[in-house]
């Protein structure tokens, strides 16, 4: 009785399955790590660009009171 055999070998005999997998894995990771760092950046940036017009609302707000507090008010007679 002849026995005939697959010449090829299917993905998870040649190991390429496991290969293509991680190959896979390593790209999910990598994409999550920039988004992350991505999504750090700009909460870096808006919250130096949110306190940076904090002081400054924060200074005009002071500045019109002030000038408003030292004027003089007059007497009604």
């Amino acid at each position: 009785m002849i026995v005939m055999r697959k010449s090829t070998l299917t993905l998870t005999e040649s190991g390429l399955l496991a290969v293509l997998l991680e190959q896979q894995q390593r790209k999910v990771i990598e994409l999550a790590r920039r988004r992350a760092h991505r999504e750090h950046r700009r909460a870096v940036f808006w919250n130096t660009l949110t306190q940076a017009f904090r002081v400054i609302m924060a200074r005009t707000l002071s500045d019109n009171c002030a000038k408003r507090l030292a004027g003089t008010v007059p007497r009604e007679t």
